[in-house]
């Protein structure tokens, strides 16, 4: 007999937030970025949302958060669209502020990181954010700490991504404090 049924308003209440801030900004905020930015608040800013993430075809990657994202947009939280230029555009629904209200205290006690997080990395592409949210994977899940077997590993699995620019992502990622080699 279950005793209790958690909500998990703090997961809904971070994708309707993230929807609303990016709404408007220079980038296409779809799945891939929404994965990205939640990933990287987990593992560089410690804002502990709840979600596993495994490495996949674009990055690290967690099934519940696609879940999540299915589920919030069901309930009028966002709304996720195809966009005729490839991909899809998550941008907030009718029912955004109800989610982010549920998710005051959550949202309240980690606005400062989830706002840097946005400041700094939520005008990069998908593309973009794939290869930081990589090279993060790869230095914090994997524990690898040379920037060349970093790059190697990178360049070996994402070759579409030429080593001087996994190089200078590296080096952006040092200097920014988002990773340590």
């Amino acid at each position: 007999m279950i005793n209790e049924f958690r909500i998990p308003w703090e997961k809904y209440g971070i994708i309707a937030y993230l929807a609303k801030a990016m709404n408007g900004n220079n980038v296409q905020f779809g799945k891939t970025s929404l994965q990205k930015i939640i990933y990287i608040l987990q593992e560089v800013y410690q804002v502990n949302v709840g979600y596993k993430f495994i490495l996949y075809n674009y990055g690290p990657y967690s099934a519940d958060l696609a879940t999540d994202l299915e589920y919030i947009a069901a309930l009028n939280g966002v709304d996720v669209s195809w966009v005729n230029t490839g991909g899809y555009r998550i941008k907030p629904d009718s029912d955004a502020d109800t989610f982010i209200e549920k998710s005051k205290d959550f949202l309240d006690k980690h606005k400062n990181d989830i706002d840097k997080a946005i400041e700094t990395f939520g005008n990069l592409s998908a593309k973009e954010l794939e290869l930081r949210a990589t090279i993060i994977y790869f230095v914090n899940d994997c524990g690898i700490r040379e920037d060349s077997e970093v790059m190697d590993k990178i360049h070996q699995l994402k070759p579409y991504f030429p080593k001087d620019k996994i190089q200078s992502t590296i080096e952006e990622l040092k200097s920014l404090g988002v990773i340590r080699l």
